[in-house]
C-alpha cells in the first residue's frame, strides 16, 4: 500500500503484530511504498511480479474494477457476510465496492473527504479575515493575504490528482453534478462552454499560488503549509494523518470548497471517496487474508486508525476514541453530505480523467486560458478515439 503518514504506517506493525500472536503458524509481511509510486507504477509492477500480495490498498471505483477485469480482484460478497465481519459496516460503506452487481471485492478502510480548505488561524486572526463562503469572499481572501506579503495558497501538482481533485470540485459545482458526470465519463465534450466557465473560477485561483504548483509533490506542499510558509492549502482529509506528527503547535482548521453563487451543482456538495483493500483472486491464501482484514476492521483495529488520523468506515468509528475534533468533523461531512461528487480519477473514465489534470495543471500553472487547455485535452481523447 502507499504511505499514509508515519502514524498510520505504524499500525500496521501492530496489526501484523496482533495477527502473529492471533496466528502463530501464519506469517504476514506489509510492504509500504511511497504513495505516488504505489499509485503509478509500484502495485501494478507487484501484481504482475512472482511475489504478488495477497491482499492490497485501492480506491473504491474504476481502479477497483480494473483489477476485477484482469484477474486480480477476489468476490468478498461471501466473506463480508460471514461472523467474520458481522455488524462492522452499514450497507451505505460498501458503495462503488462491487462491479455492475457481480459482487463485492473490497473490505472497506477509510473515508475520505478529498478537497476541503486547510487554513492557518493565526494567519487569519493577524488580518482579521473570516471563513469564507462564497467564491468571491474566498478570492478577497486570498488577495488580503498576498497583500501582507504571504503565500496564500500551496499546491503541491507534481503529479497533477491534487489540483485535478480541486477542478473536479468546482466543475461539478459550475456545471452541475450530471453534467460533470457526463463529461467525465466520456458522454460530452471537456471543451463545451459550461466546463470553459468552471475552469475560469480554477484560473482565478492562479495569481494566488505558489510558483512551484505542478513542480511540488503533495506531501512537500504538505509541508510548506506546516511550516507556515503559506497560509492555506486545498487537499483532503488525510492531512490529518500527517499532522499528527509533523504540525506539532500550528493552530489551523478547515472549511469546505465556498460556493459559487451562480453554479449549477450543489454549492454544499462535498468531494470524497472510500477506499479499502482488495484480496487477489490468484494468491493461494485467501481464507487467512480475509482473517488479516476482519483483524483490521474489528473494534481494536478501528480505534487505532481512528488514533492515528482517519476515519475508518466502520460503525461507530470514534467509539471510545479521543480523536482530533477535526477528523470526526470530516467525517461527519462526509456521511452527512447532501451531494458526495467523487474525483475525476475514481469515480469515471481513467483517460477523461487523465487529459482534465493534464488541462487543470496548465490553467493552474498559468501557461494555458481554460479554452485552450480543454480544447487541448479533448483533442487528445479525439485522437485516442
Amino acid at each position: 500500500m502507499g504511505s499514509s503518514g508515519d502514524a498510520v504506517d505504524s499500525q500496521f506493525d501492530v496489526l501484523a503484530d496482533r495477527y502473529h500472536e492471533k496466528y502463530p503458524n501464519r506469517t504476514v509481511e506489509v510492504v509500504i511504498q511511497e504513495d505516488d509510486i504505489y499509485q503509478t507504477t509500484g502495485l501494478p509492477t507487484l501484481l504482475t511480479s512472482r511475489e504478488a500480495p495477497d491482499a492490497y490498498f485501492e480506491w473504491s471505483g474504476p481502479r477497483m474494477a480494473g483489477h476485477v477485469a484482469d484477474g486480480n480482484g477476489y468476490d468478498l460478497t461471501e466473506a463480508l457476510a460471514s461472523d467474520k465481519f458481522a455488524g462492522r459496516f452499514n450497507d451505505g460503506a460498501f458503495t462503488n465496492m462491487d462491479v455492475d452487481g457481480s459482487g463485492t471485492y473490497m473490505v472497506p478502510w477509510t473515508g475520505d473527504v478529498t478537497n476541503v480548505v486547510w487554513y492557518d488561524k493565526s494567519v487569519f486572526e493577524d488580518l482579521g479575515l473570516t471563513v469564507p463562503t462564497t467564491w468571491d469572499e474566498y478570492l478577497a481572501v486570498n488577495q488580503a493575504i498576498l497583500d501582507s506579503g504571504k503565500t496564500p495558497l500551496v499546491f503541491g501538482n507534481k503529479d497533477q490528482w491534487p489540483v485535478g481533485s480541486v477542478a473536479s470540485q468546482i466543475a461539478s459545482r459550475v456545471v452541475g453534478e450530471d453534467l460533470y458526470a457526463d463529461t467525465m465519463d466520456g458522454k460530452a465534450p471537456l471543451n463545451s462552454p459550461e466546463m470553459v466557465e468552471a475552469f475560469g473560477y480554477l484560473a482565478s485561483l492562479a495569481p494566488y499560488v505558489n510558483d512551484s504548483v505542478n513542480a511540488l509533490a503533495d506531501d512537500e506542499a504538505n509541508t510548506q503549509f506546516f511550516l507556515q510558509k503559506a497560509a492555506t492549502i486545498q487537499i483532503g482529509s488525510w492531512l490529518m494523518a500527517d499532522a499528527a506528527t509533523d504540525a506539532e503547535g500550528l493552530d489551523f482548521d478547515y472549511f469546505n470548497l465556498p460556493a459559487i453563487p451562480s453554479g449549477k451543482g450543489d454549492q454544499s456538495s462535498v468531494l470524497g471517496i472510500s477506499t479499502g483493500f482488495m484480496v487477489n483472486a490468484k494468491s493461494q491464501h485467501i481464507d487467512e487474508t480475509i482473517d488479516l482484514l476482519a483483524m483490521m476492521v474489528d473494534e481494536e483495529g478501528t480505534k487505532a486508525w481512528a488514533e492515528a488520523g482517519l476515519a475508518p468506515m466502520t460503525i461507530d468509528p470514534f467509539a471510545g476514541v479521543d480523536a482530533d475534533p477535526r477528523t470526526v468533523s470530516l467525517a461527519e461531512m462526509l456521511s452527512s453530505a447532501s451531494t458526495l461528487v467523487t474525483p475525476a480519477d475514481s469515480g469515471h473514465d481513467i483517460e477523461v480523467a487523465a487529459a482534465f489534470y493534464d488541462a487543470a495543471a496548465a490553467v493552474i500553472g498559468g501557461t494555458s486560458t481554460p479554452q485552450e487547455a480543454l480544447d487541448t485535452a479533448q483533442s487528445r481523447l479525439d485522437s485516442a478515439g
